[in-house]
């Protein structure tokens, strides 16, 4: 679980960077919005229940198949428009960093993950329906479109993510550069919760 001075400091040293996307980010990100995150990342994970007991409403028996709630960004807003851009299909994919997973237990083909919108609501069941490594250069035109956020094209995902992972790279004191992998997962909404 990621303390409270952890936090903080991740955020300062964000802060004092001169990246104004990542310093946006943080300085909206609100304390109640993610009481118990465990990590500042695009998925974070709220320590809980990650929302298992919706799974077992929507898919009982199935709990090898159960992963870890997620939202997307780090404001009440960023995941209003993350879970907006999932539910009408924009955003097929999502990328992380494998140190964003210590226990190494890392998202798998046909789990499933409750989508939290930006007041922590239920709003989707959504299924991993591939995982694979990917070195940062090997990104193309197509997963950056599917990533389905900003302006859609590589260019644009080399230089927010890339800068995302640089950042995250060193807070966790992790090397990064065009050959570090990362975790590329495409998703689909498997179950709505929520009417649209």
């Amino acid at each position: 679980m990621l303390s409270k001075t952890k936090f903080l400091k991740a955020k300062n040293q964000i802060l004092a960077s001169e990246n104004p996307i990542l310093n946006s980010s943080f300085e909206n990100l609100e304390a109640s919005f993610w009481p118990r995150a465990t990590r500042l990342q695009g998925r974070y994970i709220v320590e809980m229940d990650h929302r298992h007991d919706i799974l077992e409403q929507t898919y009982p028996g199935q709990t090898t198949r159960y992963f870890l709630s997620m939202s997307i960004g780090g404001t009440p807003d960023e995941a209003d428009e993350g879970a907006a851009l999932i539910l009408d299909g924009t955003k097929t994919a999502t990328s992380s960093a494998f140190w964003d997973y210590p226990d190494g237990r890392i998202p798998f083909v046909g789990a499933l993950s409750v989508l939290l919108d930006g007041q922590q609501r239920a709003v989707a069941v959504i299924e991993t329906l591939s995982v694979r490594a990917v070195r940062f250069c090997e990104v193309t035109d197509e997963m950056a479109r599917a990533y389905g956020e900003g302006e859609r094209t590589l260019e644009w995902w080399r230089r927010v993510m890339g800068n995302w992972y640089r950042s995250r790279a060193a807070q966790e004191g992790q090397p990064f550069g065009e050959d570090t992998e990362l975790l590329w997962e495409s998703i689909s909404v498997a179950r709505r919760l929520i009417p649209v």
